[in-house]
């Protein structure tokens, strides 16, 4: 059994990580935090969505900053902490990841990022592999470039929220 909780409270807020890597790094994650920011990028309703969750979550997060899938999808992590405070963002090591939580999360290897998301009690209610699901299930190969663009941020956030309404539903049904 994992413990997560003590990960988690190893781990590191995205400025850290950010200031961790080459010049190029540093300024492709600030990009992309700059445009998770700017008006638009997300849909009002992801972000009704995102203001409506009542739970606390904790987003326990392997990651390189060497990784242009961390940049983009790590700057929708740390935004999605800055406008909802019940979620916390830890980020450790791929390395970490293969120690500590590759068996726990059943995974053959570790891909970065790849995020373990757990409740209040940090308790492991899912969690999101690499890419958004609209990106990784397109047979066509377009969304590839727009995603390496910052223009799928919107479905990085909703496949995060995906896994935390389900919790929260499956939580009211057990409260029912």
């Amino acid at each position: 059994m994992t413990r997560y909780k003590d990960i988690v409270a190893t781990g590191k807020q995205f400025s850290a990580f950010v200031s961790e890597g080459l010049e190029g790094e540093k300024a492709s994650a600030t990009s992309f935090a700059q445009k998770a920011r700017r008006p638009g990028t997300f849909a009002a309703s992801t972000l009704e969505r995102l203001g409506q969750l009542k739970g606390k979550y904790h987003l326990l997060v392997a990651a390189e900053i060497w990784c242009p899938d961390c940049h983009i999808n790590l700057a929708v992590m740390d935004f999605m902490c800055q406008a909802q405070p019940n979620i916390e963002l830890a980020i450790v090591s791929k390395g970490r990841a293969e120690n500590d939580l590759r068996d726990a999360l059943e995974l053959e290897r570790i891909l970065v990022p790849v995020v373990a998301i757990l409740d209040e009690a940090f308790d492991l209610v899912g969690t999101f592999v690499e890419r958004p699901r609209a990106v990784v299930n397109d047979s066509t190969g377009q969304a590839m470039s727009r995603y390496r663009a910052g223009d799928h941020m919107d479905d990085t956030l909703q496949d995060l929220l995906d896994v935390m309404e389900q919790h929260e539903r499956k939580r009211a049904g057990q409260n029912s």
